[in-house]
């Protein structure tokens, strides 16, 4: 069951029920009745859970493969980590620099 492979996640990202639920911009409440199992994750909270946590899709949904995907690189989900110790001012420079990069020529 997917609430089971939650409740692994958790533990190897060394995170709360609510810390990760703030990660992933749900209510604590939903997502606690997620980890009792109590009603299954919608695809986009997948999908978010995925991509934010780098997290096997094969394995979050079926149970096979390693917990995370190698597809991401290192460099990526040091910065994307390294965020949650920022500021908020920091934050939005970063956030500023990474729109300057990505802005398309006229």
């Amino acid at each position: 069951m997917i609430y089971e492979r939650l409740k692994i996640l958790l533990k190897e990202l060394g995170i709360s029920q609510r810390q990760f639920a703030m990660k992933i911009n749900l209510d604590a409440g939903y997502f606690s009745r997620i980890m009792q199992g109590k009603v299954n994750p919608p695809s986009r909270i997948l999908l978010l859970i995925e991509n934010i946590f780098n997290v096997n899709k094969n394995w979050l949904e079926n149970g096979e493969g390693e917990i995370f995907s190698t597809q991401g690189s290192l460099a990526k989900r040091q910065v994307l980590e390294s965020i949650d110790t920022l500021s908020d001012e920091q934050v939005n420079a970063v956030s500023s620099f990474i729109k300057y990069l990505t802005k398309k020529e006229d």
